[in-house]
């Protein structure tokens, strides 16, 4: 059994296309599930993230546990709260 740390989150791609990030871009994560998802757009499965990051703190978004591969993770740092949505880089 394996009990990994912080809550977690999904982030909802219903095409199940690959996404790419751009580097130095930011990225906005919504819980808006009906965006797409896309390099800009992370439409995510919880709807308190907003109230729960602030500016500087980090968000790790990964399946290295399920895949062993960096490939599929990413650590994002919040560079602002948007009603709702967070932005991050």
């Amino acid at each position: 059994m394996l009990d990994t740390a912080g809550p977690e989150l999904q982030v909802v791609n219903k095409s199940e296309q690959p996404i790419s990030l751009k580097a130095d871009a930011t990225v906005t994560l919504t819980p808006d599930e009906g965006q797409e998802a896309s390099s800009d757009v992370f439409p995510i499965n919880f709807g308190g993230l907003s109230k729960a990051v602030k500016k500087g703190n980090t968000i790790f978004i990964g399946q290295y546990l399920f895949t062993g591969s960096e490939t599929t993770s990413v650590w994002l740092e919040v560079y602002e709260v948007k009603g709702d949505d967070v932005v991050a880089w």
